[in-house]
């Protein structure tokens, strides 16, 4: 198969496709055993590749987890190389592609109304210790506004009842800003749910697309081809038309009132419990055949929006004019709130680049090397730290700036209730200081090391 093709066939593949292809990649692992749901994540957690749990107890429908759990699984799962995931996302971004609506779609082959509407049918399961019950971690939540348009966001929902779950709409989200509108008029939220999207619907989701813009246009750009959807069989909103299972309901004018969590969060520690909507599903759509879809956290969820962060810092400090040799999205910090960028840089630019960095919402700490440092060698990092940094000089730190209630260290806890915390950020300039040579940084070389060869020795 020619390398055009095999990108052809990248670009039109469904969830499905793209797990045979991890599969064949060594990335993905079927596991035939019967295995029951609530052994599921702690499976996920100790493989060394996603998994495909063909036989779960109980159910029909087979669960996959793990997808996007690594920086080299998520680059499979998008057929990207490992090392472009930043620079290709923010390509994709800067060059959205509508989407086709169809009428016919693989996943309303089955469709479930009324009382044959059931939760407990789906191998839902039950992820933390702590956890306040069996969650849907992996649904991706479609809604439509006659001003602001459509809207696809990654929402965690708990069940509840064969019909009813608990979705969390607790941050300023445009899911959220669309049914404070509906809960205003004491009216309920029409809603769809799709589990077993390819990472490209799913990642473009997971992004925080500026206002009026589609995400399934952001999803086109990173598929290169037009997403494909369908509308949904009894609420008037648009679905990817090759999910596995598609969940059709209302969020209910309820408000922030039903028990809902904890939830294992996505900076990987419990978090608690909160009180938020009900959805409430009127219809289950599926393929024939459908594959449930169990993002582990944190994991899965940092690395979907690891190339988001990437590209936004990238964008950010071009904006500043600096050139820009590397950003990467540390996994301490969770793919996000963490950032180090290498850069070409010119006087006064490493406390530019700080600014412009932590100017970003989601970044907490950054780091800025000069391009001769490997960025993905933690080693590498802290050497630069360590001798190109004086900490009363070359740290700053910004307070009252925005942040989220998933840090413990802003005291969620202390704030009034709908008050948003704040929080410090800081910076550390890790590029040669202004005034000193480069050639004080100069690396030892073994004398005559192109002379000998390790393996005539031994």
């Amino acid at each position: 198969m020619t390398a055009r093709r095999m990108e052809q066939d990248r670009r039109n593949e469904d969830f499905r496709g793209m797990l045979a292809r991890m599969e064949r990649e060594g990335y993905l692992r079927r596991v035939t055993k019967t295995i029951s749901p609530r052994h599921i994540t702690a499976l996920c957690g100790q493989a060394p590749s996603a998994v495909l749990c063909e036989a779960v107890d109980g159910y029909d429908i087979p669960v996959a987890g793990g997808l996007y759990w690594t920086r080299e699984r998520l680059a499979s799962a998008l057929g990207w190389p490992v090392g472009e995931l930043g620079s290709r996302f923010a390509s994709a971004v800067g060059r959205p592609i509508s989407p086709i609506f169809v009428n016919d779609a693989p996943c309303q082959e089955v469709v479930s109304t009324g009382d044959d509407v059931d939760l407990t049918t789906l191998p839902i399961p039950f992820m933390h210790e702590k956890d306040g019950a069996p969650y849907i971690s992996g649904g991706v939540a479609f809604a439509e506004d006659p001003e602001l348009g459509a809207n696809a966001g990654c929402y965690r929902l708990m069940f509840r009842t064969r019909r009813e779950m608990g979705i969390d709409l607790f941050t300023a989200s445009d899911l959220r800003r669309y049914y404070t509108k509906t809960y205003e008029r004491k009216q309920p939220l029409p809603v769809a749910i799709a589990i077993g999207v390819h990472a490209f619907e799913h990642m473009a989701a997971a992004y925080k697309a500026p206002a009026g813009l589609n995400e399934m246009e952001i999803a086109g750009g990173l598929r290169g081809e037009p997403a494909h959807l369908v509308r949904a069989k009894t609420v008037d909103v648009m679905v990817p038309a090759n999910a596995e299972i598609v969940l059709e309901g209302e969020l209910l004018p309820n408000g922030w009132t039903a028990d809902e969590g904890p939830f294992g969060e996505f900076a990987g520690m419990q978090g608690d419990l909160k009180h938020n909507p009900l959805f409430r599903v009127g219809a289950i759509t599926h393929r024939r055949n459908p594959i449930f879809y169990a993002l582990q956290m944190p994991w899965e969820n940092d690395w979907l929006n690891g190339p988001a962060t990437e590209a936004a810092c990238t964008r950010v400090l071009g904006l500043a004019g600096i050139q820009v040799a590397g950003v990467r999205a540390t996994e301490g910090g969770c793919c996000g709130w963490s950032v180090v960028a290498a850069i070409k840089k010119r006087a006064g630019e490493g406390r530019n680049a700080l600014a412009a960095l932590l100017s970003l919402p989601v970044v907490k700490q950054a780091i800025v090397t000069d391009d001769d440092i490997d960025i993905y060698n933690a080693n590498e990092v802290e050497w630069a730290v360590t001798f190109r940094c004086q900490a009363d000089k070359d740290i700053i730190i910004l307070s009252g700036m925005k942040g989220k209630h998933v840090d413990p260290s802003v005291r969620p806890w202390d704030l009034k209730p709908g008050e948003l915390p704040t929080t410090a950020k800081f910076g550390i300039d890790a590029t040669i200081p202004e005034g000193i040579p480069a050639f004080r940084y100069e690396r030892i070389v073994p004398a005559f090391r192109n002379e000998v060869r390790l393996e005539d020795y031994l």
